[in-house]
């Protein structure tokens, strides 16, 4: 197996091989213990890689997701996912967990719950085989601006671990439809729902949900469009349950900059909600000037059809950070509607270089 990961900066990214069963006995296996008993510090990108490795699994049945082993009662597993990779399911049907070593699971009848309200499930599979398990740590200790890993299993490249590093943009401590509290800049395809959120020290802080496509512009446009925002679901809620307390959502009301980017981030692309969404963004950006607010803002401003105050607010957020891809990606959109095609190519050209894929597409096909 080819453990060799090429991680440079934020964003970057590798697919992993499951790990085949002949070496989970081994030195390997040892490698994985050794790491995920570390004190809580910040590891390198390649040992976070492999607490990910060990403790992500695929699941298969209706739909196909990902979800993390948590728990282990003798020979019974407990594996966390997210509550729409399994909620088709239904009695009867026969859903499957690989594990890391690659061996194929039954998973219990009757054992899928729902967490509460939250997008969060758990399921359980019986085995004789040992397999690690995630450390659960402290979402309160980290905050934006700090780097986060997310895997899981794409579904276009089944077997394959995709493994990114990013940013957590907003960790929100107020209630968001289904739990969904954690924003962050990490890259994911379809079939990672249910995968980790790990910190910088292999501990689990939550639990991926919601990829980045913008499905409603995306159809509108005719072309794939990210936001470049995935959501996730804290892990405060499943240490709710596993102490048998009940899951509630959070009925705070928003009060910090997280708060509010967590809020507008769930009104993207939602049609008749622009106003709420400028609103909300407004609201953080009175707290803090950060290029996330005004790229969400003005996304709503654009589908409202005002240009002009799009191009401001993607202006003041690239002028934030220079290297916001999504944020110069859309102004290369409005530029191409206004017939400015070489300010478009010109931001798309940049846009692809920092990793925005479509953005690169449109530059060689458009532009050359």
């Amino acid at each position: 197996m080819n453990l060799a990961i090429r991680l440079t900066g934020v964003g970057a990214a590798v697919l992993l091989p499951m790990i085949q069963p002949l070496m989970l006995g081994g030195a390997v296996h040892l490698l994985f213990s050794a790491v995920a008993q570390q004190p809580a510090a910040a590891q390198s990108a390649e040992a976070v890689a492999k607490v990910a490795q060990a403790i992500t699994v695929r699941i298969e049945g209706a739909t196909q997701g990902s979800g993390v082993l948590v728990k282990r009662d003798g020979n019974r597993y407990t594996v966390l996912t997210a509550w729409h990779v399994v909620s088709g399911q239904k009695p009867g049907e026969e859903l499957d967990i690989y594990t890391p070593d690659g061996q194929r699971h039954l998973v219990e009848q009757g054992s899928i719950k729902r967490l509460g309200e939250v997008d969060m499930a758990v399921l359980t599979f019986i085995s004789s085989n040992s397999y690690e398990l995630a450390r659960v740590g402290d979402v309160m200790s980290v905050s934006s601006g700090e780097q986060v890993l997310v895997a899981g299993f794409p579904i276009s490249n089944k077997g394959k671990l995709k493994y990114d590093r990013g940013k957590l943009v907003a960790n929100a401590a107020v209630g968001i439809d289904q739990g969904y509290q954690l924003l962050y800049t990490n890259n994911t395809i379809s079939g990672m729902s249910g995968g980790v959120v790990l910190k910088v020290d292999g501990t689990l802080i939550g639990m991926h949900g919601r990829g980045e496509l913008d499905e409603v512009r995306s159809q509108n446009a005719g072309r794939q469009i990210k936001t470049g925002t995935n959501q996730g679901v804290p892990i405060s809620y499943y240490n709710l349950y596993a102490e048998g307390k009940a899951i509630v959502a959070s009925s705070a009301k928003a009060t910090t900059t997280d708060d509010f980017l967590a809020q507008a981030r769930a009104l993207l692309g939602i049609k008749g909600s622009e106003q709420g969404l400028i609103k909300l963004a407004s609201a953080a950006l009175a707290l803090n000037q950060s290029a996330e607010a005004y790229f969400y803002r003005a996304f709503a401003y654009d589908d409202l059809g005002s240009e002009v105050n799009a191009l401001k607010d993607l202006d003041r957020a690239i002028s934030i950070n220079p290297r916001y891809g999504f944020a110069l990606r859309n102004r290369g959109l409005i530029y191409e509607k206004q017939g400015n095609i070489g300010a478009a190519c010109k931001d798309w050209k940049l846009a692809g270089e920092l990793g925005v894929a479509e953005a690169s597409f449109w530059n060689q096909r458009q532009c050359q």
